[in-house]
């Protein structure tokens, strides 16, 4: 203790200012951890726009689901079963396309070359024969493939 008894606190005095001031948030120098203002307003502005991003693919998701033959049963395709059976549906359309024959006929063809397990079965049959049963042939104006 001193001679004037203020003891250890007159030795830090410094340390313990009589008024405390809240920092100006508008000043330069004013950190939030280890953001500064501009930072963390940056940084806002990135989750905003990844969650508008994440957002917009989550609804192009759902969209696809739509147009993707499903068994009654299913719930909802996850996101990588949606788009396996995407491409293996665009790949059966594009073949479709790209043949001569008459469209059932190709199915068809192609359904049984796929139960006889022939080696020069389309990629997209394995995948997608099971749901072709399922699909709305009239809305295609075709006749349902066995």
């Amino acid at each position: 203790m001193s001679a004037n008894g203020g003891g250890a606190y007159e030795q830090h005095e410094d340390l313990y200012p009589v008024e405390w001031k809240q920092p100006d948030p508008y000043e330069q120098n004013y950190y939030v951890g280890e953001c500064d203002y501009g930072t963390c307003d940056r940084d806002k502005a990135a989750n905003v726009r990844e969650r508008k991003r994440m957002c917009s693919i989550n609804v192009a998701f759902m969209e696809l689901r739509n147009y993707i033959p499903t068994f009654p049963y299913e719930k909802r395709l996850s996101k990588i079963d949606t788009l396996n059976l995407a491409i293996a549906y665009i790949g059966m359309l594009e073949e479709i396309l790209a043949t001569d024959q008459d469209p059932h006929e190709f199915l068809q063809n192609t359904v049984d070359m796929a139960r006889q397990n022939h080696p020069n079965t389309s990629v997209w049959s394995t995948n997608l024969l099971a749901r072709l049963s399922w699909i709305d042939w009239v809305r295609l104006g075709m006749e349902p493939v066995v």
